[in-house]
């Protein structure tokens, strides 16, 4: 129990000597409420008074309307019970005193328990407060509660649970302050966490105990526990491993497969801990018969066939799950909200057979009523409405509520999305209630770091600043402001700097159509020689751009068309005069069509689904162009999950992209900056200091006296780039991921042709940080040549993300 320093929270006194006696009589009561017992002199006595004394914030008037008694009442010993009992029930008062003056006076003394001044937290270490701070019954400037103090305990109990604390012991102190206020301090003993010693698997002959503990949450403590929290005891680990047992071998044909309660011992030293899981296998079972009648809105061969079970075939349980999902959906999908889907099995035990027979009731059509939205502050009614596949007075369809359920977690707004049917059957209609409970969204960054230069030269410095807002106002409207500051140690006199704004509205007038528009300034200076060049040279390159495009859904869910125009003046300037025949200088207007299919299950942050691109433009001579050309590219994002609990999701990223730039007349060349190359903080990360970029070069003298050449980058017409990353999750509500990737890549000039030897490798890791400011990687690359040996190791530090990626 919690003790005091200055203060004894419960010294109950009542009048009359024989309290024990009256506790046992009052065993209907609460222990802690004592009972004012009653004697003779009080039988039958007539109330002439009622006097309260030692009230202090509590009305005479509130403690009197607590009581039955009241002036000309008689008394009785159940009456007189009565009224303490529901005095000390208010919760206000530690004592409360009955006793008999003149004149068949009754004067009720009370003393009020304290006030709460301040709420201290001591000891917290391995959880903060703030995890559980918010579910904290007792609250400053309330009176003292021992029930909420008591589940106040609970959830801190509950806190250090979830983290595998189960030995920490929460208490609390009442500090007295002043006359009738006191401090609760909150005090934890956190001691160490539980840790898995070993977990054994008793009665499984069919599955080898790696088979089985290949998707257990529950596993013995190791390194990786670092990393994870796994081989840590947890309650809800060894439920769901319970759980996820038996669904494995009744996915496998065990339908009668049982698992006993796990057993747990605690080793003497209460720090490790051994888990047993009982499993009774029972016999393996395939399908028999499936029969289907009731109301059958499709012949039973038409639905036999859409089933995955199969006669003759394995049971699995997550094929008769699925089944039933589709039973529900094609009745669905008709109308049919109230369809009853009634399995039954006739099991042939010598045969080792199921058969399964399905009765459907389809009961009425039926139509969505109503559909509200609940919970959205910040995004408009609209922004959500657009986003459904349903609407009021339309026939329900089962399909169409599902997916209006993840076209809304798509937008990325939300940090749950709840669609709830209220079934109206008497009236043939469904109202949904769509739930949301919004996140930040709005991004703004301020950004200074230094790195040191790969020759070793010198450090680079570099700055940001950036605003970005996917939701502006609550409209969805996509809004970003960047602009960027690097000083390179080689060529510190002349800086690079670019700033760019953008604008997208994805659905104009909530049709369709969407709109964007963007804007961009960028001085950039880049070596032309490696940073070990005797003579260096280096590229200055001012560009202006700006372009506007237009773009809706067509043919199919997901699969979007755009057209975009874009106007850019480029001037360069050599520091090498030689080099400047590749280096004219114009203006470049480009027509661009774009066709992308993105069906992942977050626009922002995905982690399962596809995403689908195909780019082309033309260099036109129109308002202002100088130059004819063409470049197309095409882009495949494929995402995995790779889920091992609830509560440790992975996935796989593995992307494609080729690119391609030509000539669309015969007497002008594509214009240098239009050329490719790979090497840089997002493709080919092994590559990305000056003079390893992975482009096609060509023979320059950079010194007329000397004869000095350089293989100067000129930049390829074809490019292809490929990259498989997986993400581990270190912090998931921080938002931080540990990554690993590997990548290919390789640029080809106009005679060039393709083998697998000309491709450029690298391999890596690092972190990447999604906060509400901006998304942060921290990344080592190495670049592998083909005999599997690395090269030096390239830190890259960036923020945001490029187009490419601006999916991950």
């Amino acid at each position: 129990m919690p003790g005091s320093k200055n203060y004894s929270l419960f010294n109950y006194k009542v009048v009359h000597s024989i309290t024990t006696l009256a506790l046992c009589f009052a065993g209907i009561a609460n222990a802690q409420t004592p009972l004012a017992p009653y004697t003779s002199q009080w039988e039958q006595s007539t109330v002439s008074k009622i006097t309260i004394i030692g009230n202090k914030t509590v009305t005479a008037e509130a403690i009197l309307n607590l009581m039955t008694i009241k002036v000309g009442s008689r008394l009785t010993n159940a009456i007189v019970t009565n009224d303490i009992k529901n005095i000390f029930g208010s919760s206000y008062f530690q004592d409360v005193k009955f006793d008999k003056g003149d004149n068949n006076e009754l004067i009720v003394s009370v003393v009020e328990k304290p006030t709460i001044n301040n709420i201290i937290y001591e000891g917290f270490e391995i959880v903060s407060e703030s995890s559980f701070k918010d579910k904290i019954l007792t609250k400053k400037y309330n009176i003292v509660d021992e029930k909420k103090l008591s589940q106040d305990l609970r959830t801190i109990e509950q806190a250090y649970s979830e983290k595998g604390y189960y030995l920490a012991k929460p208490t609390y102190i009442l500090e007295q302050t002043e006359q009738g206020v006191v401090n609760v301090i909150f005090e934890v003993k956190e001691n160490k966490p539980i840790q898995i010693r070993r977990v054994d698997l008793l009665g499984n002959e069919y599955f080898s105990d790696a088979e089985l503990q290949a998707f257990m949450a529950t596993r013995p403590y190791s390194w990786l526990s670092i990393l994870n929290s796994s081989g840590l005891y947890k309650d809800e680990y060894i439920a769901a491993d319970k759980q996820n047992i038996t669904f494995y071998y009744r996915d496998n044909g065990y339908a009668e497969a049982t698992v006993a309660s796990p057993l747990t011992r605690l080793d003497l030293n209460k720090k490790d801990i051994g888990v047993s899981f009982f499993i009774e296998e029972g016999e393996r079972f395939n399908i028999g018969k499936i029969t289907i009648d009731g109301d059958l809105i499709e012949t039973e061969q038409e639905i036999k066939e859409k089933l995955f079970l199969q006669e003759g075939s394995i049971y699995r349980i997550s094929k008769f799950n699925n089944d039933m999902q589709n039973l529900k959906v094609i009745y669905g999908d008709k109308g049919y909200a109230f369809a009853y889907i009634y399995p039954t099995f006739n099991i042939d035990r010598e045969k080792k057979i199921y058969d399964i027979h399905y009765n459907i009731t389809k009961g009425e059509k039926a139509y969505f009523r109503k559909i509200t939205i609940e919970g959205n502050v910040k995004t408009r009614d609209n922004v959500i409405r657009r986003a459904l596949k349903i609407s009021e007075g339309q026939l329900f369809n089962l399909t169409k509520l599902d997916k209006s359920k993840a076209n809304i977690e798509r937008l990325g707004f939300f940090e749950t999305v709840q669609l709830i049917p209220d079934n109206d059957k008497p009236n043939n209609v469904v109202d949904v209630r769509v739930i949301i409970k919004e996140k930040p969204t709005g991004r703004i960054s301020a950004s200074l770091g230094a790195s040191p230069d790969v020759s070793g030269s010198g450090v680079s410095i570099f700055g940001q600043l950036q605003y970005q807002e996917p939701n502006l106002l609550g409209k969805a409207y996509n809004v970003g402001v960047t602009a960027q500051l690097s000083q390179n140690p080689q060529n510190s006199s002349d800086p690079n700097y670019s700033i760019g704004v953008n604008f997208g509205n994805p659905s104009i007038y909530d049709s369709p159509w969407s709109f964007g528009v963007n804007a961009n300034y960028s001085h950039n200076v880049s070596a032309i020689t490696s940073s070990s060049a005797l003579n260096k040279a280096y590229l200055t390159q001012v560009t202006k751009s700006a372009g506007v495009s237009i773009g809706r859904e067509v043919f199919i869910e997901n699969l979007r068309f755009s057209l975009g125009y874009s106007l850019s003046d480029t001037s360069t300037d050599p520091s090498v005069p030689l080099t400047s025949k590749f280096y004219a200088s114009g203006a470049t207007e480009k027509v661009s069509q774009t066709l992308t299919y993105d069906a992942t299950d977050n626009y922002i942050n995905p982690t399962s689904g596809i995403y689908l691109s195909a780019y082309n433009a033309f260099g036109v001579k129109g308002y202002k162009g100088e130059y004819s050309f063409g470049t197309s590219s095409a882009m495949a994002s494929f995402y995995i999950p790779l889920n091992y609990s609830d509560s440790f999701k992975t996935n796989f990223r593995i992307a494609f992209q080729p690119r391609f730039v030509y000539q669309l007349t015969s007497n002008q060349p594509v214009p240098i900056w239009e050329r490719l190359s790979l090497g840089n903080s997002y493709y080919m990360k092994g590559y990305s200091n000056p003079g390893e970029a992975l482009t096609p070069t060509v023979p320059v003298a950079i010194s007329p006296l000397t004869g000095q050449t350089v293989n100067f980058p000129f930049g390829g017409n074809r490019s292809f780039y490929s990259t498989i990353e997986y993400f581990i999750p270190i912090i998931p509500q921080a938002g931080l991921r540990f990554v690993t990737f590997g990548e290919a890549g390789m640029v080809l000039d106009d005679y060039d042709t393709f083998t697998y030897d000309k491709l450029k490798y690298d391999i890596g890791f690092g972190f990447r940080w999604t906060t509400p400011i901006a998304p942060f990687r921290f990344e080592w690359a190495f670049p592998v040549d083909h005999q599997g040996n690395m090269g030096q190791a390239h830190f890259i530090f960036t923020i945001g993300s490029d187009s490419f990626n601006s999916n991950m």
